[in-house]
């Protein structure tokens, strides 16, 4: 028998049934956080009038850098006071001379979309030294952003737990990167009157899984989807309403690309969430490239060394400073002018000196009097743009193609390298190719940046806006099932300890790729393998690929990726006969992050069930 990888319908399905209320409530008091790659922000919106507000992290500027600078406790090295995020943070480590009190990072959400294999215990390392645990880095940035909309902001007016709490994440993260972000806010104390974290856990040392306090207060927000809310609240289309629209989110880390259906102020996603790691990001990167080429420095190893708490700050500052804003006007040169002027850093000039000189080669000029660097236009197109635009409108484009003849009203470009003007006008060209005539219908809103935070604060006073979803994957577990040899493949056929026939590895499937998911959940039911089992480990797997219906090959290999457990206590104190002790478990795909219960199938008692996506997998 063929295994896994045709077109088989699976051997065991969950039980679709319907969901009896919505599982988030709308909310009056809430408070958002775009965790953005390059950037942070902060919205809410209080009971008094209702209105969706922005907080300002530094001084009038309401989105700063993701930066933050925690001055280390001399007593005890773990444990840490935040002197500043942002600006300020980037600022005060600039001015430093010594800077072995402090820890200090920049832009740590590049790990959380980079690396697949993230766990509890990821590790990150300080640009001062020493290496910590990321989500406790993410902790303590959420714990001061809390503070400073309770405490600057607000003075103590509310508390936390007075708040719905939103954080945002891409539509194209799994399980495992939101669920770090949940579990870094209940350290932050998000959903409690808790402090927040204060102090890091030596690396080495155990890290244990924090408690769930109020976590019906703490919602994930998928960044196209709330960004497109705010997108068509801001902005002014011409003509009715559109009824289906596109929404490109192009972040400094990320590109998330969502089609949605509006029908009577209810939206359904329509497509599959897809998008890559080409945000804005990559842009600075392929400057920092040449550059690199340029001094025959790979990574600027050489310059890092020498000064090694100073120098990747020096960079940040001008490849994401400097640079960064000067990206996202490209595309809006000023009469005459043909050329991007920025200007390198001193400590950057002083170490590679005359290698600089060979910048006349790559047509760019330099002057060593004032320090200055001019690209031309052409030459900022072909070799730092390009790479990075041409995988944004590959994305464009296959949405485009996975819909078929189903056209697209409008296209809404947010995120904090959306509103440059050149990706428009090259994601323009592209659709109109595509079509075969002019596309106009595309629509930036005023702070596309901010979009995402101010839309979180929309969904969440009215999260049951999205009415439908698609599911990225085919998510399932395993189930030992009675043999049938008509349908189930002899190598998997077992005997349990009561000598009755099962097929083993069997993927029981909760939900299809590509499925619409609606108010609705699925229910499997098991029985514990053995009688003095009195806790249960339920894998639970995912898969992109179509047909598969066992979780392991003939060789024992995996057929699917295993993304977390649920662990359930089921406790048998008067030594109840396993087969009496059934009892079901009920998975929810219809929201941001998977959600789990379970329940005896005979008396309907709930049994504990922890949702475990950020362990170490086998």
């Amino acid at each position: 028998m063929a295994l896994s990888k045709g077109p088989l319908e699976p051997l065991c399905r969950a039980v679709n049934i319907p969901k009896v209320t919505p599982v988030l409530q709308g909310s009056s008091c809430i408070a958002a956080i775009d965790f953005g790659t390059s950037s942070l922000s902060v919205a809410y919106t209080t009971p008094t009038d209702g209105q969706v507000k922005l907080v300002p992290l530094h001084s009038t500027y309401e989105r700063v850098p993701n930066a933050i600078l925690i001055f280390k406790d001399k007593e005890n090295q773990q444990c840490g006071e935040v002197t500043g995020i942002g600006y300020k943070a980037q600022s005060i480590y600039s001015t430093k001379k010594e800077t072995q009190n402090y820890i200090y990072f920049e832009r740590i959400k590049t790990l959380l979309e980079r690396d697949t294999e993230i766990d509890r215990t990821t590790q990150v390392s300080s640009f001062t030294g020493g290496s910590y645990y990321l989500i406790e880095v993410i902790a303590f940035i959420l714990t001061h952003l809390k503070e400073k909309l309770l405490t600057d902001h607000l003075k103590r007016n509310y508390k936390s737990s007075d708040f719905d709490w939103v954080i945002t994440v891409p539509a194209i993260w799994k399980a495992r990167a939101r669920r770090m972000m949940r579990e870094a806010a209940y350290m932050a104390g998000l959903t409690s009157d808790a402090p927040g974290i204060t102090r890091f856990t030596p690396v080495g040392s155990p890290l244990p899984r924090p408690e769930e306090v109020n976590p019906e207060k703490l919602s994930l927000a998928l960044e196209p989807e709330v960004a497109a809310i705010a997108a068509q609240h801001q902005s002014e289309v011409s003509g009715t309403p559109p009824e289906r629209y596109m929404v490109v989110d192009i972040g400094g880390g990320t590109v998330d690309i969502t089609v949605h259906d509006k029908s009577n102020g209810r939206i359904s996603v329509v497509l599959l969430p897809m998008g890559n790691t080409w945000g804005g990001t990559t842009v600075n990167e392929a400057l920092s490239m040449i550059l690199e080429e340029v001094v025959k420095d790979k990574g600027f190893q050489s310059f890092l060394a020498s000064d090694p708490t100073r120098a990747k700050a020096t960079l940040n500052k001008f490849f994401y400073g400097e640079f960064e804003e000067q990206k996202k006007t490209f595309g809006d040169k000023p009469k005459g002018t043909n050329e991007m002027v920025l200007t390198l850093p001193l400590a950057f000039e002083s170490f590679y000196g005359t290698k600089l000189r060979e910048l006349k080669k790559m047509d760019m000029h330099y002057d060593p009097g004032d320090g200055s660097l001019e690209i031309n236009y052409c030459q900022l197109e072909e070799k730092v743009f390009k790479s990075t635009v041409d995988k944004i409108i590959e994305c464009v484009r296959k949405a485009f193609h996975d819909l078929k003849s189903d056209g697209i009203d409008t296209v809404y470009l947010v995120g904090g390298f959306g509103g440059c003007r050149f990706i428009s006008q090259r994601i323009k060209e592209a659709i109109a190719e595509h079509h075969g005539m002019l596309y106009d219908n595309i629509v930036c809103p005023v702070q596309p940046g901010l979009a995402v935070v101010t839309g979180a604060v929309m969904w969440r006073k009215d999260p049951n806006i999205i009415q439908s979803r698609v599911a990225d994957a085919t998510y399932g577990t395993s189930a030992s099932i009675a043999f049938n040899p008509s349908i189930h493949d002899e190598h998997y056929k077992r005997v349990n300890e009561e000598g009755v026939q099962r097929c083993g590895n069997v993927f029981e499937v909760f939900v299809l790729k590509g499925e619409e998911i609606k108010n609705e959940i699925y229910k499997a039911s098991f029985i514990p393998s053995y009688q003095r089992w009195t806790q249960q480990h339920i894998p639970i797997y995912c898969t992109t690929d179509d047909g598969v219906q066992y979780i392991v090959d003939k060789e024992g290999k995996l057929t699917v990726h295993k993304i977390g457990e649920l662990i359930l206590d089921l406790p048998n104190p008067d030594n109840i006969p396993r087969k009496e002790r059934k009892y079901e478990i009920f998975m929810d795909f219809s929201g941001t992050e998977i959600q789990a219960r379970a329940q005896y199938s005979i008396t309907g008692e709930e049994v504990k069930t922890v949702c475990d996506f950020l362990s170490k997998q086998d």
